[in-house]
This record gives C-alpha cells, sequence and structure tokens, in this order.
C-alpha cells in the first residue's frame, strides 16, 4: 500500500508528552506514533505530513455567523457544512480571494482603503493573526451565499514535521517534535491549525491521518565516518535528535557537533537528558548551546558559531557535512552570514570568494538545509 496525501495512513498515537518547562514562552510537545502495519519506512531527514481538523469552534462559531444548521448539507457535495469546514477546507487563513470579495461588499473604511492603495504591507498587517470569521465579522449586516463562501476558501493542506527518529532505534514508531501555536488579538484566541489539532484533541489511542515525506536532500552522509555539524534552534533540533539515534545505532566513527538554541536554559532545554547520553556514550563529540534570554544580551547559535570559528572552519576543512534546520526567514539567513564571515576571516579572502565557497559546499552536498 502506498500511503500519500491522498491516501493517508491512520496512525495511532502512543503517547503525547509536554517538553517544554512549566513556565515557557513555547508549549513544545513530543508524539510517539504507531506506525503499526504501515509499512512505512523513514531515514532520518524524512518529514512526516500530517493531516488535521479544524478548531471545532472556530467551525461552529463561523456556521452560526453564515445562518445556517450545522447539520445542513451544501448543495453539490456529500457532506455537512459541518464536516465540509472541520476537514476540508482552511477557515484560519483567509485567501486573497476571500479578503477582496469581503472588501467588495462591505464599507471598511480602514480595509476599502488599503485594498485600493494596492498596499501589500498594509495588507499583510491588517490580516496578521485575523481568521475567516473576523472578517465575516468586519460588517455585522453582511450576508453570502453558502456555495459562494467556500468557492472562495482553499483546501485545507496538510501540515509537515520533521521526524525526531530513528527507524533502527524505534522500528514501529516515528517520533515528532512541535510546537504549539498560540496567540491572542482582540481578546480573541486562536492557534495554528496543526499543532493546536494535535495538543488539543490528540491523546494516547487517538489516530490521525498521516503520510511519509521524503527528503532526499537532507540525509546523512553515505560515508559514516564522515565528521557532521548541525545546528537547530528550538524544534530545528528534531532531526538531529534522528541523526544522533541513527548514528548510535550503526556505531559510526564519524565525529558530531550540535549547536542548539533556546530561550532559558531552565524552561526550554527540551531534550537534555537525551543530549547527556549522546554525550556519555562518546556519540556527540562537541555541543554548543545558546540560551538567548539567560543574560540581559541575548546570544543566537550563530554568536555561539563564531565563538569557535576556527575549529569549525578545521572541521568544515577536513569534510564536515553542514545541516540547518528551523526558521528560514530569519536564522538561517543569520548562520549563513556567519558562515561567510568565518570564511572570509579563515581563508582572508574577499566576499566573492566567500560566496563561492559557500556554493561549493551546497554544489557538493555538503551544506544541506531543512528550513521553513
Amino acid at each position: 500500500m502506498i500511503w500519500n496525501k491522498q491516501n493517508p495512513y491512520l496512525a495511532e498515537i502512543i503517547s503525547a508528552k509536554l517538553l517544554s518547562g512549566k513556565n515557557s514562552n513555547k508549549e513544545i510537545m513530543h508524539y510517539k506514533i504507531s506506525l503499526g502495519d504501515s509499512k512505512i519506512k523513514y531515514n532520518p531527514g524524512d518529514s512526516l505530513g500530517v493531516i488535521p481538523l479544524n478548531n471545532h469552534q472556530l467551525v461552529t462559531d463561523i456556521i452560526i455567523r453564515l445562518g445556517y444548521s450545522p447539520l445542513n448539507i451544501v448543495e453539490g457535495y456529500d457532506k455537512t457544512i459541518f464536516e465540509l469546514l472541520e476537514s476540508q477546507f482552511e477557515i484560519l487563513s483567509p485567501t486573497n480571494r476571500f479578503i477582496a470579495y469581503i472588501n467588495e461588499n462591505i464599507h471598511h473604511t480602514e480595509l476599502n482603503k488599503i485594498i485600493k492603495n494596492q498596499d501589500k504591507t498594509l495588507l499583510s498587517q491588517f490580516k496578521y493573526g485575523k481568521s475567516v470569521l473576523d472578517f465575516l465579522n468586519l460588517d455585522s449586516k453582511f450576508n453570502i451565499d453558502l456555495k459562494i463562501f467556500l468557492s472562495l476558501l482553499k483546501p485545507l493542506q496538510h501540515r509537515a514535521y520533521s521526524i525526531s527518529s530513528s527507524l533502527l532505534k524505534y522500528p514501529k514508531e516515528v517520533h515528532l517534535t512541535v510546537s504549539t501555536q498560540r496567540w491572542e488579538k482582540s481578546s480573541q484566541k486562536y492557534g495554528g491549525v496543526c499543532s493546536t489539532f494535535l495538543a488539543d484533541n490528540c491523546y494516547q489511542g487517538t489516530r490521525i491521518k498521516v503520510f511519509l515525506i521524503p527528503n532526499r536532500n537532507f540525509r546523512l552522509p553515505v560515508d559514516h565516518d564522515k565528521p557532521i555539524i548541525m545546528i537547530g534552534p528550538g524544534t530545528g533540533i528534531a532531526p538531529f535528535i534522528a541523526f544522533l539515534q541513527e548514528r548510535t545505532q550503526l556505531k559510526s566513527h564519524g565525529k558530531n557537533w550540535l549547536f542548539y538554541g533556546a530561550q532559558f536554559r531552565k524552561t526550554d532545554h527540551i531534550y537534555e537528558n537525551e543530549l547527556i547520553y549522546f554525550q556519555d556514550n562518546k556519540v556527540l563529540d562537541k555541543l554548543d548551546i545558546a540560551f538567548s534570554r539567560d543574560q540581559e544580551k541575548k546570544i543566537y547559535v550563530q554568536d555561539k558559531i563564531y565563538e569557535v570559528k576556527s575549529e569549525f572552519f578545521k572541521w568544515i576543512k577536513e569534510g564536515a557535512y553542514l545541516y540547518v534546520c528551523g526558521d528560514a526567514i530569519n536564522m538561517a539567513k543569520d548562520v549563513n552570514s556567519i558562515l561567510q564571515k568565518i570564511i572570509q576571516e579563515q581563508l582572508n579572502c574577499s566576499e566573492d570568494k566567500s560566496i563561492l565557497y559557500i556554493k561549493n559546499l551546497k554544489k557538493e552536498k555538503r551544506y544541506l538545509l531543512d528550513v521553513y
């Protein structure tokens, strides 16, 4: 059987455990999921696609706002309006065509002005954190035909999470490390579609729809003796837990160096015991952790890298593979900038030559990114 987005496997949650501390600013969960009889075979670096259900309260509130019964069967569909909004359509983030339709049919000074001026920045700021329901409520007198409403929504998408386990260690399981996204806007509470679906609705015994998303561009070296450098702040550490488990099982001789970042040691050192185990068992040769808010001046992974720039570059010259996982907008760019700076300093070369050096690392598949 081939499991994919159109034909997902119904997997059972084995356990759901909170990793972050009680007073943490983050809510990071660890999920163990049974692979059962699926015969799913994954590699470290792969991701698991999870197909969520929308928040029931938001579904209910939208249906009430539209003025329908949850059991109403929509013409052209075989499901009730509740079932459709629960499992078929994105209702948290409104589409641009939905916003345009709302704008054309209501009088809202701020939105009308933003759309008229085609100001993408202001529009992005205006819609930030707002759900489909929030846009419906911009004008209490606004009504919309149900079929038109559904035509303006996009299909509910799966979410991909980096796998944080090795199949060699857990032959019948797959593990995920997920940061639950929650926020408040105008006294309204919101949550990320899939992360809150998992955190609030999935317990031991719950079944969820999943499928494997291979990532052939984020693999361990074929040569197990090659050294690797892993850079993964926050939940970016997930694939590197898998890497270290895999190298433990393979009894690899390659050196392993991890740069990890979190806010506070006390509440956010999510894999502390596991990292101690890897160090004690000589799997993790070097560990550098940046707890950004444990001191007045914030310290990030790129700062830790620069502190040990000579040895860092020595590993690269010796053939180390460099992996980066996590935030693409800020972290990955900052890491790339510090890498370029280190190369310039260590080789005493121009900016152009340092950029070329990085390009060659990528060409050799020794600088690999899994960013989002």
